[in-house]
């Protein structure tokens, strides 16, 4: 399966768009999540104008900075503030805890359980 140019636009501004909403929820700035990734203090200010491009190992490093897993970049109205918070929360939990929390949503979709 081909992407079109239209196509890889669309996902690097939606990607660009999410960037900024998990930047705006962390509280934090721009050029504060590219050092933090070990970006120059302007890679990812420049990106998020449109006017360059990022390695993937620097993505998955302001990913990482952001607390935003890499993989919700690219799909549209994926980053709110419930969603990064139940990632940070996941991220604490044994994978014993987390197939436990499974098990009970698998019993009871609805999560009054939980």
């Amino acid at each position: 399966m081909t992407t079109t140019p239209a196509a890889k636009d669309s996902q690097l501004e939606t990607a660009r768009q999410n960037l900024r909403l998990a930047i705006a929820i962390r509280g934090t700035t721009a050029a504060q999540v590219s050092r933090e990734a070990g970006l120059s203090v302007n890679a990812l200010s420049y990106f998020l104008k449109g006017n360059g491009s990022i390695s993937y190992a620097g993505m998955l490093g302001v990913c990482e900075a952001l607390e935003v897993p890499i993989g919700l970049l690219h799909h549209p109205n994926t980053i709110t503030p419930a969603r990064l918070e139940l990632h940070s929360t996941l991220r604490e939990l044994t994978s014993e805890e987390v197939d436990e929390v499974a098990r009970a949503l698998e019993r009871d979709p609805s999560g009054s359980s939980l």
